[in-house]
């Protein structure tokens, strides 16, 4: 009995070695390297951004207010930071429609780097295979349906973070990019337009 009690343990711990030896993989350990870089960007990036030196930074270079702005959202977009003081601004310098269109270029392009972000946390720690296992049903959710995620996408506190579980649950790319696209057209539109017409009351 003590000797088969003994000969459990040992293969658990087998078990338990090889799959810690399993996870530290050169792959593994480049993807959380990775991640941590970007995680720390983004702290960095939060705490020293200044948005009334980039307002006074595109008005200084009106002619490149198209790529710097677009810029400006791709960091906006992965440091959580709001945006819509920056399409209010934006639709005053150049107009709603074109801040509408530089507000989903850019905000589109910092979802795809929160979904990069989730995809490799997601293979990281192995997310297809404990999928089923979370709790409250959340592994069945259908994060993959267009319909969920033009829902999802038009929740703005959950938006951004939306993009990183999409990444973890490898979303076709087409349909992610369409979906994210449209709705950040659709917010941006409305709160260019809508922004312009409060200012004429203020």
């Amino acid at each position: 009995m003590k000797i088969t009690g003994l000969d459990d343990m040992n293969r658990k711990k087998d078990r338990l070695f090889r799959i810690n030896k399993d996870w530290f993989t050169k792959k593994n350990l480049l993807n959380m390297g990775l991640i941590l870089v970007f995680l720390i960007s983004i702290i960095l990036l939060a705490i020293f951004f200044d948005l009334d030196s980039i307002k006074g930074f595109i008005r200084t270079h009106k002619q490149q207010a198209l790529l710097i702005s677009i810029a400006v959202y791709g960091i906006f977009g992965i440091t959580f930071l709001p945006t819509f003081p920056l399409t209010i601004f934006i639709a005053v310098l150049l107009g709603p429609l074109q801040s509408a269109l530089i507000a989903t270029v850019g905000n589109t392009l910092a979802a795809v780097l929160g979904y990069l972000l989730g995809k490799t946390m997601g293979d990281v720690f192995d997310f297809e295979k404990k999928r089923s296992k979370l709790p409250f049903g959340l592994g069945r959710l259908p994060i993959k349906s267009p319909l969920f995620m033009l829902a999802a996408r038009s929740l703005p506190a959950g938006s951004r973070a939306y993009s990183v579980v999409c990444g973890a649950y490898q979303v076709p790319i087409p349909t992610y990019l369409w979906t994210t696209s449209l709705m950040f057209f659709l917010n941006s539109a409305f709160l260019a337009f809508g922004g312009l017409e409060l200012l004429k009351f203020i």
